[in-house]
């Protein structure tokens, strides 16, 4: 599914557009809906795997904040 993501997304703009976002399986549907408005072409049959693979790859759970770094202070 990659590809065919990569194939209809990157039309428009790169795929850091979709490497930052981490939404749920249903936020990811509607961005799909709303770049299909804006003229993406997405398969009927290739949908639920664009939407399975988006969510594995970019859902919430991919999304936690990584721990600062710890700074050293110098006096």
């Amino acid at each position: 599914m990659q590809a065919k993501v990569k194939a209809a997304c990157t039309q428009c703009h790169n795929t850091t557009r979709i490497t930052e976002q981490h939404l749920s399986r249903e936020q990811w549907s509607q961005q799909l809906e709303k770049m299909e408005g804006l003229g993406a072409s997405i398969a009927d049959e290739d949908r639920d795997g664009m939407l399975t693979y988006l969510t594995k790859n970019f859902g919430p759970q991919k999304g936690a904040a990584k721990a600062p770094a710890a700074k050293s202070e110098t006096k």
